[in-house]
């Protein structure tokens, strides 16, 4: 990696941290079977659920990281809830 990726990485990485996130690293761009150009995505924690999101390099910002962050721990607060209630429902209130 020569010193430009480097200071491209720190970039991304530190809006990444200020957006709320835990930086995990870049996969490249390429192109897919049609010649179609696949822009390089960033990949970040969230810090509530741990699950491993990405942005195109071209979207980060800390904001769009926050806002990324943000609805995809609500999708996952609603999983989580339909998915409890369903357990329950299958199993929970048998022989109580």
């Amino acid at each position: 990696m020569n010193a430009h990726n480097n200071i491209n990485e720190i970039l991304l990485e530190t809006m990444v941290v200020l957006g709320g996130g835990t930086y995990k690293g870049i996969q490249a761009g390429f192109r897919n079977k049609h010649g179609v150009w696949v822009e390089a995505l960033a990949y970040f924690n969230s810090p509530l659920t741990g699950t491993t999101l990405a942005l195109s390099i071209s979207a980060v910002s800390a904001r769009a990281v926050r806002k990324h962050i943000a609805k995809s721990d609500s999708l996952f607060e609603q999983f989580k809830d339909k998915a409890t209630a369903n357990v329950f429902a299958q199993f929970g209130t048998e022989g109580v």
